[in-house]
């Protein structure tokens, strides 16, 4: 299961309740007897927006609760888990790879195990991770929020207009029954 396809799909992992019933659903469809794997990834796009896009853990729409939810889950304790997020990071205005965000993420990760989400430190981890991804958060948002606004417009029902031929038909038609024939 990919933490990013699932939510782009519709699929909330964000709150507890939320991620119980997504849970619950893939149990239903596919059977939790067959995960056998976790592609854990962020997501840069909305819920239900159908963009893979792949943020750090904590810095996109499904954000730190989302995580906590996974790793804490006791019937995926041992499952494989891959980071799939991104790496690159700006510096002195040039992209470079980071590889040393996968080590902090995977240390953070195993830090959710059990902390409490009241807690200062999830907070403040949390602000600090949500205000990291709040750009590209921000960007991709409107991006899919266009998209929507475009795709109404394009499958929008057309309205047929009547033409002046039609018109003279229909009232002839009125008139024809007015007159009894």
């Amino acid at each position: 299961m990919d933490t990013c396809h699932i939510f782009a799909a519709g699929y909330d992992v964000r709150t507890p309740a939320a991620y119980a019933a997504t849970m619950a659903e893939f149990d239903k469809v596919i059977g939790l007897k067959y995960l056998m794997a976790l592609h854990v990834n962020d997501s840069k796009a909305p819920l239900n927006s159908n963009r893979d896009l792949h943020a750090r853990i904590g810095t996109g729409y499904i954000g730190l609760v989302g995580f906590w939810n996974i790793v804490n889950d006791v019937r995926l304790h041992g499952l494989p888990m891959v980071l799939e997020t991104p790496i690159d990071t700006v510096v002195d205005g040039k992209k470079v790879e980071d590889k040393g965000i996968w080590a902090r993420e995977i240390k953070l990760l195993e830090k959710l195990v059990g902390m409490d989400v009241e807690s200062e430190d999830f907070k403040k981890m949390y602000e600090d991770l949500q205000e990291e991804g709040i750009g590209e958060r921000e960007k991709i948002g409107d991006q899919v929020e266009r998209r929507k606004v475009k795709n109404a417009k394009t499958k929008a029902p057309k309205v047929k207009k009547e033409t002046q031929h039609e018109n003279k038909a229909t009232v002839k038609d009125e008139n024809e029954d007015s007159d009894g024939e």
